[in-house]
């Protein structure tokens, strides 16, 4: 005889009573079976904790205090057992990082070593420099207190030329086919005719430059030559005077001087890159090639040459 609604509410009534009565149930269950379980946890945890701080303090003081000992006929000592363990946490707690500070010291003193190399080196390099340029600065005043003395081999145009600027800082001597006495002393220059070649030797030359052409080059360094060569033997120094040519081409009188002068003679190979015209105000700013071809009998590579 009840209508929905009523029905309806009887079976929510219904349904919260047993939800009711099985909660009421599952608490009772959980006190009785549950709770001392978790307590008992609790009190395991804390039991744990405080037995590690125990032991860990107890470390801590003997390592620190040195309170680690037994007592053995009124003496101090470790027990067997404290010494290793002692010696394996030290292992643990400084082996690794000892090995990592031997090896970056290690590195460390090999790039100081280095660096102090380095610097070695460059000291040296400085008093070398320093030598070399207190060398050139003693060259420099030998030079100024006995000048050059130096011979032309052919007195052309180019001849004449380069003997002016020479008897402005040495003393020259000229020799030619031709006779230019007469050109050579109003120069202030010493002439030798070319068909006395000892005389011309006897000069006590330094320097000869070939300033010959270069159809009569080869046929004049071969009449040179052994007159070259017995002057050498004749003075006992063992030494000859440098020879210079200056023609516009190289490799052809270098290999004829080369080939054809005695080997105490030092060459230089050179190229004027001026003439009579261009260098007639002076040298100064124009341009000078030169291969040093032969030093003390030592030919040197014309490639790495400068």
């Amino acid at each position: 005889s009840c209508n929905v609604l009523e029905l309806e509410f009887v079976l929510d009534l219904v349904a919260y009573q047993e939800f009711e009565t099985r909660r009421s149930m599952l608490f009772k269950s959980f006190k009785v079976i549950y709770a001392p379980v978790l307590c008992f946890a609790i009190l395991a945890i804390q039991i744990i904790q405080s037995s590690t701080a125990f032991i860990a303090k107890s470390n801590n003081s003997h390592l620190s205090q040195g309170s680690n000992v037994t007592v053995n006929s009124g003496t101090h000592t470790r027990t067997k057992q404290q010494k290793q363990t002692f010696a394996a946490m030290s292992q643990d707690t400084y082996g690794n990082k000892g090995g990592e500070d031997s090896s970056n010291d290690k590195e460390s003193m090999r790039i100081k070593a280095q660096a102090g190399k380095i610097e070695e080196l460059k000291q040296k390099e400085a008093a070398l420099s320093r030598l070399l340029a207190a060398v050139r600065l003693e060259k420099l005043d030998a030079l100024r207190s006995r000048p050059l003395t130096i011979g032309i081999v052919g007195f052309g145009r180019f001849g004449q030329f380069i003997a002016r600027t020479f008897a402005d800082h040495g003393k020259v001597v000229a020799t030619s086919r031709s006779d230019y006495t007469d050109l050579a002393n109003g120069m202030g220059i010493t002439y030798v005719s070319l068909s006395d070649p000892q005389s011309f030797l006897d000069q006590n030359l330094d320097v000869i430059v070939l300033a010959t052409s270069i159809v009569s080059f080869e046929s004049t360094v071969q009449n040179l030559a052994p007159h070259l060569k017995a002057h050498i033997e004749k003075s006992g120094t063992n030494r000859g005077p440098l020879i210079v040519d200056v023609l516009s081409v190289k490799e052809h009188p270098r290999q004829i001087l080369l080939d054809v002068l005695p080997k105490e003679c030092d060459i230089l190979c050179t190229h004027p890159m001026f003439g009579p015209d261009s260098g007639k105000k002076g040298w100064h700013n124009l341009n000078f090639v030169y291969e040093r071809t032969r030093i003390d009998g030592v030919t040197l590579d014309s490639t790495n040459d400068q």
